[in-house]
């Protein structure tokens, strides 16, 4: 796992999570999502332990910004398969990212291209790739991280492909 910095008032980390030992479930199919480190829930959600993870997250009385709080919501949910609820804590984390006070608005740009590939991700499992398409694409104009990059690039080379093979399905039917 890659650990980067960002300056939030004071330095949360936020760790990458690729389809590697955290997300080696084969729902992501190599997407990469965006966790707070040091927020309640995180270390069970790393250690592929969903649902204890999003209890952490929800009952834990250490004081936490919203932001961070949805970014474990909405990477718990969706990896446990809790689609609905996963929608709506990765729109809550989009919408956190834009009311910090306290930070830069380089900093703003970067929490919410952070939420939104997470967002990017779970609308994949929503098979909305349009959607999906939109978040990544939006990430990558916010933020050009790695990341967002991966995801971007990623989903636009499995739809140059898909359209590739309709393409040929065409001529061949002529």
């Amino acid at each position: 796992m890659k650990a980067r910095s960002v300056k939030l008032g004071s330095s949360l980390a936020l760790m990458l999570m690729a389809s590697g030992s955290f997300l080696a479930s084969a729902n992501t199919n190599g997407y990469k999502m965006v966790l707070i480190e040091d927020t309640p829930g995180v270390a069970a959600l790393q250690a592929g332990q969903f649902d204890q993870g999003i209890s952490e997250t929800l009952n834990s009385s250490a004081e936490v910004d919203n932001f961070s709080r949805q970014m474990s919501l909405c990477v718990g949910f969706t990896k446990s398969g809790k689609l609905e609820q996963a929608s709506g804590a990765c729109d809550k984390a989009v919408s956190a990212a834009q009311q910090f006070h306290h930070v830069s608005s380089s900093d703003k740009r970067e929490m919410r291209a952070y939420a939104l590939t997470n967002r990017g991700v779970l609308r994949l499992l929503q098979n909305n790739n349009l959607a999906a398409l939109s978040d990544f694409s939006r990430a990558a104009e916010l933020s050009r991280s790695d990341v967002n990059l991966h995801n971007l690039q990623r989903l636009e080379l499995a739809l140059n492909k898909a359209n590739n093979g309709l393409d040929i399905a065409m001529v061949s039917a002529e």
